[in-house]
């Protein structure tokens, strides 16, 4: 499991937004720069415990299960490509039921289980980010933000 540092910019009820830079797994992704989860962002919030007892402008080291960043990218990645080519194949082999021609029932069925995707991956996401084994774990404090070299921000959020 790789750590990473952020700095902590708001607390509540126990848990701490932390942002950090894109992960060490993102400065060597082929998609950092079109990424839906950085979405152009340089940096990431993430919520997590606080058990550490951080406050906010801490700087703080943290963990995410390689486990957990695997099933993530398949669920980005591999699911919506899955669906478009199942949607490509039942459009086909079903357009000459419904009176349409193969290639169109194929377009129509593909761009559909496409969309259909993201509107899977948005319930996976939000029943994923609420399992305690999926959040990233915060492991320490390793001081301020002016402590370690990045300025503290303040009201900005």
């Amino acid at each position: 499991m790789e750590t990473e540092r952020g700095i902590v910019v708001e607390l509540k009820d126990g848990m701490a937004l932390v942002e950090a830079d894109a992960g060490g797994g993102c400065a060597s992704c082929a998609s950092r720069g079109s990424c839906a989860l950085m979405a152009g962002e340089q940096k990431r919030r993430l919520w997590m415990a606080n058990g550490a007892g951080a406050k906010p402008g801490d700087m703080v080291e943290f963990s995410i299960s390689a486990r957990v960043v695997a099933g993530m990218s398949l669920l980005l990645y591999a699911m919506p490509v899955a669906l478009l080519v199942c949607g490509i194949a039942a459009g086909a082999a079903f357009a000459p039921r419904f009176g349409m021609e193969a290639d169109a029932g194929a377009v129509l069925f593909g761009v559909g289980a496409f969309a259909l995707s993201f509107g899977i991956i948005k319930a996976f996401s939000s029943t994923i980010s609420v399992r305690k084994a999926s959040r990233p774990v915060m492991i320490r404090v390793l001081g301020t933000g002016e402590l370690a070299g990045e300025p503290v921000k303040k009201g900005w959020i």
